[in-house]
């Protein structure tokens, strides 16, 4: 059990370098005002009811009354409508991305809801249930609503991403069907369904033997796909398939998460959490990281890595500024850490942190400009409003009393080259683990 695994940890690191020693004292209450954020753009969230953000550590759901998945619509920095949306969080934060125009959202199911009342896993990364769903939602002013549900596409869909020209790319899990692509209809229907063939470029020695997300660049045919959470491989698409642009990239850290294209496509920038397997590197890990990319221009070559970058701990999302000049990581830091006695003062437990990122759009070079931490728990995405100058922040619970039963949308503002926070939260259903901006 996975408890036992903590305690039997627990006494070995209190017994060598006590807890207090490398504490981090900070109060478990932000002192955040549930007010309206500014944010110049609309955006949606997705939430994950079915599980605490400490039941990766400990399998404890801790299931509660009205708890259910949720895609939520946000305007004007408030919560204006919600819609239950069954997804996960048991996957990078890229389940859920929006048609060009606004109009649709989709939203891929990587795992299955928990049965109702189930008060634990042993393990929540293989006991959920198979996911099989994609749903698509129509979003007006104020309001959501299911248009299409599709099943069979592929299982434990992993990501899903819309290019400018409307082609949806979903990762999933099905052997020979890794890549799934689609359109969506006037009607709001998931139409044009294909499955590809990735042949994805696995090692004898990849733990994962899966494609976690694809990313399609502003070309709506150049593809960045995450390869077991160790390379990046690029495909392109064509009227005749898929094909892989070159060889894969290698090096480029300890475990990977989610990425993004600039907007002229001509680098793909993506997280490395600096994860490793074993419990006793979760309280150990040191800084992730952020790796800029530029795709290979013949069939046969390498990508080359233009930049690479130090941010806080364990970054799964990020954001790029419409202008493609700015990146924003959200880092978890340690806040999955259970809560455990001898985990109460460790270092990074209590905050996550944000990290503003410069990029320059000719080389890809990059450099941490500002970090800002404030509590919660197990964020995982971040995005830009339209203007470059606000961001929202999905945080999945705060650690203590009822906000352990809420999930939150943080807001910072941007000036000149330092964050500030802006002391306002929207409260959502528990799990908000995902954002998209909308036009």
């Amino acid at each position: 059990m996975a408890w036992k695994r903590w305690t039997v940890l627990g006494v070995v690191v209190v017994a060598t370098v006590g807890c207090a020693a490398v504490g981090d004292f900070a109060s478990d209450d932000p002192g955040l005002r549930e007010a309206a954020g500014v944010f110049s753009s609309r955006f949606l969230a997705v939430s994950d009811a079915d599980m605490t953000a400490t039941a990766y550590a400990d399998g404890q759901l801790e299931p509660f009354e009205g708890a259910g998945d949720e895609l939520i619509l946000i305007e004007n920095g408030a919560v204006t409508a919600t819609i239950a949306a069954s997804n996960s969080v048991i996957s990078w934060p890229q389940v859920v991305d929006a048609t060009p125009d606004g109009r649709f959202a989709v939203v891929v199911e990587t795992r299955g809801p928990a049965p109702a009342g189930l008060e634990a896993y042993d393990s929540v990364y293989t006991d959920f249930p198979v996911g099989e769903t994609v749903s698509v939602y129509a979003v007006d002013e104020g309001a959501l609503r299911l248009t299409d549900t599709v099943s069979g596409v592929g299982e434990n869909m992993q990501s899903v991403d819309i290019a400018p020209n409307g082609q949806v790319v979903i990762a999933t899990e099905t052997p020979g069907a890794e890549l799934v692509t689609a359109q969506i209809s006037e009607a709001g229907e998931m139409v044009d369904v294909a499955s590809h063939d990735l042949s994805p470029p696995y090692r004898d020695d990849d733990a994962e033997r899966r494609i976690r997300t694809i990313h399609i660049a502003s070309d709506g045919v150049t593809l960045a796909a995450n390869v077991a959470n160790r390379r990046v491989q690029f495909y392109r698409l064509s009227g005749d398939g898929v094909a892989p642009m070159g060889r894969p990239t290698e090096d480029l850290g300890s475990r990977l998460a989610v990425g993004k294209w600039t907007p002229d496509g001509e680098f793909f920038v993506v997280t490395d959490t600096n994860w490793a397997d074993g419990t006793l590197h979760m309280l150990t890990q040191g800084p992730g990281a952020l790796t800029a990319i530029r795709p290979p221009t013949t069939g046969a070559g390498a990508p080359l890595i233009t930049g690479r970058v130090s941010v806080g701990r364990s970054p799964e999302g990020m954001g790029m500024s419409p202008d493609g000049t700015r990146i924003a990581t959200i880092n978890m830091e340690r806040t999955y850490l259970p809560d455990l006695p001898f985990l109460a003062a460790w270092q990074g437990r209590r905050e996550y942190s944000v990290s503003l990122v410069s990029i320059d759009p000719e080389t890809g070079a990059m450099a941490e400009l500002d970090r800002a931490y404030t509590a919660g728990i197990l964020p995982e995405d971040v995005i830009f409003d339209a203007a470059g100058e606000n961001l929202a922040v999905a945080v999945f619970h705060r650690r203590k009393g009822a906000d352990r039963l809420r999930g939150f949308i943080d807001f910072y503002s941007i000036e000149g080259d330092t964050l500030a926070r802006q002391d306002v939260t929207q409260p959502v259903m528990r799990g908000a683990h995902d954002l998209v901006r909308l036009p």
